[in-house]
């Protein structure tokens, strides 16, 4: 019969003695649930940490930016550069898609949609 200490000691390169009863805290990894546990957890508490970290750094970062905006001054220009000619012309071609639309759909001759009654 072999006890815990001596299986590592089959296993392990270096041949260091140790004390019964003592194991490292790595080597229950996975055969301690409570070890387990431990790491889950403290990871988990770690990356929330991060995350909350982060959040509040974009958070304050675009409440700046946002009063940022505010306190800069829209120059409004007196000229216009509306051109007439040209949303006449943009509606015309409009209208006459709409017109050719509207056409297509009433000389539409296809079968009748068998769920209409």
């Amino acid at each position: 019969m072999f006890s815990f200490i001596s299986k590592n000691k089959l296993f392990s390169k270096h041949k260091a003695k140790a004390k019964p009863g003592y194991t490292r805290y790595i080597n229950l990894i996975g055969s301690d649930a409570f070890a387990d546990w431990v790491i889950i957890l403290s990871i988990s508490c770690v990356i929330a940490l991060f995350l909350i970290g982060v959040g509040s750094y974009v958070y304050v970062d675009t409440e700046a930016q946002l009063s940022a905006q505010a306190n800069i001054s829209v120059t409004s220009s007196k000229a216009s550069h509306f051109d007439v000619k040209k949303l006449t012309s943009v509606i015309t071609t409009f209208d006459a898609r709409a017109n050719e639309r509207v056409l297509l759909s009433k000389g539409y001759v296809g079968p009748k949609d068998p769920s209409l009654p």
